[in-house]
């Protein structure tokens, strides 16, 4: 439109090239398409690599891929966290996004700011809930199991903290004891869909020890 009389004013959004991605363990293939498919429907190209240990959905989807894309154009490189600094600090990519940990965060901003390369971070956070006095209580110590425990809890966005009014605290709390003891199941990774359970297997052993 004219922003100026006379003068013809225009936004033009143009690919910027070459996207470098970094996806996590805990939804490695979901991660992926979320990095992927806008940067592909942008015009962009893309080398993505997977979490060390859970590199195996992700190679999949590339074979896949690369049955229907040109050559070059969706790309994954695997390895472990001197790979992605790598891939982040080498000149060809203009746009670095990454989702991990806040000190990943911090050191793919460090690596990537030399070349002024554009950057996209999605890191881990602690994820409050605020439970007033006069919530259904139940309801809300119900839902947050399923918010704290889902995915055994491997979520960026898992309800790790619960800020509660005073006047509720101790029945929250008794109410949240209970959903864990009773009510949250465990199982196997082939019976998280199928029956409801929230807290199955860990990534790793590392992830095991860190719970601990």
């Amino acid at each position: 439109g004219e922003y100026m009389e006379g003068l013809l004013s225009m936004i033009v959004r143009e690919p910027v090239g070459v996207c470098a991605a970094v996806t996590p363990w805990n939804y490695p293939l979901m991660m992926a398409v979320w990095k992927w498919a806008p940067a592909l429907a942008a015009g962009n190209t893309v080398v993505l690599k997977p979490s060390d240990t859970t590199p195996v959905s992700t190679l999949r989807m590339a074979e896949l891929m690369g049955a229907i894309l040109p050559s070059g154009v969706f790309n994954v490189v695997c390895g472990r966290r001197e790979t992605g600094r790598l891939l982040v600090e080498h000149a060809v990519p203009s746009l670095v996004s990454i989702t991990g940990s806040v000190r990943a965060g911090r050191e793919v901003a460090a690596s990537a700011a030399p070349l002024l390369k554009r950057v996209h971070l999605e890191l881990g956070g602690k994820a409050p809930v605020v439970v007033f006095a006069d919530a259904d209580l139940e309801t809300a110590a119900a839902d947050i199991a399923v918010a704290a425990y889902f995915n055994a809890g491997q979520d960026c966005t898992a309800a790790t903290r619960v800020v509660v009014e005073a006047a509720a605290y101790e029945t929250m709390v008794a109410l949240l004891a209970r959903e864990a003891e009773q009510n949250t199941k465990l199982g196997s990774a082939t019976t998280m869909d199928s029956e409801g359970v929230l807290v199955g297997p860990l990534n790793s052993r590392a992830q095991l020890e860190r719970v601990k």
